[in-house]
Order: structure tokens, then sequence, then C-alpha cells
């Protein structure tokens, strides 16, 4: 529908709503990835993700940019996107444990030499998420 509503009439439009359309799909892929116990697949998926943010959504900047085409350097980097409201923020990296600090150490020595700032990393691990509590509690 998309090539055939909204491709004619304006290509801005029609570039971001394809973008969300395959965002959808690539959400959807990856899910189906990780069920399976399969890393790599999303971590590529999060790659695609950004260069649709960047070029297609415009919503990136050139930092953090950066730091994903650094994160595609390093093999022990599964995948690496921007994440946030974009025009800023940080990326996310699914990265080795094992390479976490090595990789770190790097990045940011490249990000001051490139950008000029001091690269300030979050170190994360995944969790279970959010769950229903139920209680027995009696609320007044």
């Amino acid at each position: 529908m998309l090539d055939e509503c909204v491709k004619p009439k304006d290509g801005l439009v029609y570039r971001r709503c394809r973008y969300v359309v395959e965002e959808k799909e690539r959400l959807l892929q990856a899910c189906e990835h990780l069920a399976k116990g399969s890393l790599v697949a999303p971590g590529q998926k999060m790659y695609a993700t950004h260069e649709g943010l960047s070029k297609e959504y415009e919503v990136s900047c050139k930092e953090l940019d950066f730091l994903v085409e650094q994160a595609k350097q390093y093999p022990d980097i599964l995948g690496s996107r921007m994440m946030g409201g974009g025009f800023g923020g940080c990326t996310i990296n699914l990265i080795r444990k094992e390479a976490t600090e090595r990789i770190i150490s790097e990045i940011g020595k490249a990000y001051k030499e490139a950008i000029g700032w001091e690269l300030t990393p979050y170190i994360t691990q995944v969790e279970d998420g959010s769950s229903v509590v139920l209680s027995t509690e009696k609320v007044n």
C-alpha cells in the first residue's frame, strides 16, 4: 500500500513509513531468533535498525553514527544502534562480556580523537523484566 498510495505523492513520508514497517518486521524476526537462543541475527537487526534511523528516518547524529560504525569493526560486538528519542543520546551495543572493557577503552579513545568528547559507558545486563506481582494485602 505504501508503494501504491504514498510513494508517488511524498518520497520523504514514504521512506519514513517504509522504515516503520521494516522495523516492525525486524523486531518480530529478532524475537524469533532470540527465542531460539541466537544473538547474532538480532545483532544484525540492530545494525539495520540504526541504518534506517540514520538514513531513512534521519534522527541520528554524527556522534551516534560514529559509534555504530566503530562497533562494526569488532567481531565481539554483535549489534549496535542508537537508542532514545533521536538527535543525540546513546547507542546500545550487544557485546561479548569478555571483550567489554577492551572495546570500551578502544572505542573511547577513537571517540575522543574523532569527536573531542569523553565516552561515558553504561554497562548493563539482561534481566527478567517486569512482571505481575500478586499480593493478598488489603489496600485502604
